[in-house]
Parts: C-alpha cells; structure tokens; sequence
C-alpha cells in the first residue's frame, strides 16, 4: 500500500514540487504538497527553524486526525536504487517496533554512532537491507516519525534553544537509520546554505564507507555473524546478547497486519522479509 508523504514545498519553486512528482512517480508513495514556513528573521529565524516548525505542525495535524506514523519529506529527495523493496520491509519492521521514534531515510555521519544493527533479508538472498539504530547523524530529506512519541520529545526544541533540528533529532529522539540509503538529497541550490550544493558523490561514498564497515553482517553466507562479545576491540555496540527471528521462514505478509519475525512457515511467500539480526550487549 502506498505511504502518503508530506513533501515541503516552496510556493514559489514550481519547479521542484515537479521535479519532485516525476522523481518519484514510480515509487510506492502518495505524494501530499505541503506549503513551506519561511523564515522572517525574528520568530523564525531561518530554514532550519522553518522546517523543525512544519515538521511539528504536521505532526500535530496528525495527532489530531489519529494517524500513528507520517512520513515527511523535502522536495529535493530522490530515490535510490530498489526503494520500494527496502522501504516496505523498513516500515513493515519498524511496526513491529516499540523502541524508536524516528526513522531517517537518508541519514549522512553516523559511521561511528550504530548501537543497533537488524539485518532484513530477500527471498532472492541478494542486497539485505540493514536497519540501524544511531544516536547521531544529519539529513532530513526523509523522515518517518511516530507521532505521539516523537511530537513528546519535540516539544523540548524551544527549551533546548531552537537547535539545529536534523541534528538535535538525533540526539532528542530514538533514531533509526538504513544501509543502503532509500533517498538522496538531489544536487542544486540549497535553501539552507543559500548556494547550489553537490550530493550525489557524498551519497555514495558514505553508503560505500557503512557498507564495507557492516560487511561481517551483510555476508549472503554468514546470517550468524562470528561476534566476541567480550572483545573490546569489537566497536560495534549490541543492545542486548541475542539475535531475533534468525531462523524465521520466508512469510506471506500486506504489510499492514503481518507481525515480524514470523515463527510459522508458509508455503507461499510473497513478504519481502525473512529474518532480522539484531546483535547486542
């Protein structure tokens, strides 16, 4: 089922609002296009302030209408290679969740700050996607937040002194990030930096630096992977000493209902999921 996105959106960028519909025409999203604050230099200082602002105005819209997930996105976002199957499983996973109150879509620096690594897995065996909880990052082109945790959380900005909200996100709220990346900021001129900005190659060399720093976990033939969980030279930090759903069958799943990892087999699978590692200490 498709996911309805928030999109931020100029009024007067035409361009990008269209930009943005071809871009992501194919994919399973129900584009919305939401009106943009824009910065006065006093009760909104600047874009970030602007964004953090309708990102809670959304939220709160949200809260109000009973929904319990919205996914927010900027109008500059494209999507990477193999969206639609990285993301269903992603959602579908973070549902079964109680732990988290972000998922970030396209979250850059965070090599050094995984504490949690789930590893879904494909029918076909190829390309896992790996679900990775963070506690600091940037980026905000793609966020999917559960409202009334997040919204808690969000009210602090004001009292912390209106910091930089991509950042503070990380920081204020349990983040989840994903390798390899579901959407990419698009290169030109950036409204935050008030300059055109390149980010294809950025893109790409973090999820080449994550995926080589994830390879013990990302191996087609080491589901189990080969951890000492009393070496310290070991920096991969593991929430608790156990893996989760290791063994779980491929299962028939709408992504609506379906409860993850299953236990039962099914003779016939169409779910995108297979099984989940989550290794920890």
């Amino acid at each position: 089922m498709p996911t309805e996105a928030h999109v931020i959106n100029v009024k007067e960028r035409t361009d990008r609002w269209e930009a943005f519909q071809s871009a992501w025409k194919d994919q399973p999203i129900t584009p919305i296009r939401r009106d943009a604050i824009k910065p006065d230099g006093v009760e909104v200082l600047d874009v970030y302030h602007a964004v953090f602002l309708k990102h809670r105005e959304i939220l709160t819209t949200a809260q109000k209408l009973g929904e319990k997930y919205v996914l927010i996105m900027e109008d500059d976002a494209v999507p990477s290679k193999d969206f639609a199957r990285h993301w269903e499983s992603i959602k579908c996973c973070l549902h079964q969740m109680d732990d988290w109150d972000l998922f970030n879509g396209g979250m850059l620096m965070i090599r050094d700050c995984v504490e949690k690594i789930i590893r879904l897995d494909y029918p076909d065996g190829q390309d896992p996607t790996m679900l990775l909880g963070v506690w600091r990052g940037a980026m905000a082109h793609m966020v999917y937040f559960k409202v009334d945790s997040a919204l808690k959380k969000m009210e602090d900005w004001e009292a912390e002194g209106k910091p930089l909200f991509d950042g503070w996100y990380s920081h204020k709220l349990n983040t989840m990030a994903c390798i390899p990346y579901l959407a990419q900021q698009s290169d030109g001129f950036s409204d935050s930096a008030g300059a055109n900005r390149e980010w294809s190659q950025r893109f790409q060399y973090e999820e080449d630096m994550m995926k080589h720093a994830l390879r013990d976990f990302m191996q087609t033939d080491n589901v189990h992977p080969n951890l000492k969980h009393d070496d310290p030279r070991q920096t991969i930090l593991r929430e608790r000493d156990r893996m989760i759903g290791v063994d779980a069958p491929v299962h028939v799943c709408d992504h609506e209902t379906c409860r993850f990892p299953t236990s039962s087999p099914s003779s016939s699978s169409s779910c995108h999921q297979a099984s989940c590692v989550n290794p920890a200490s």
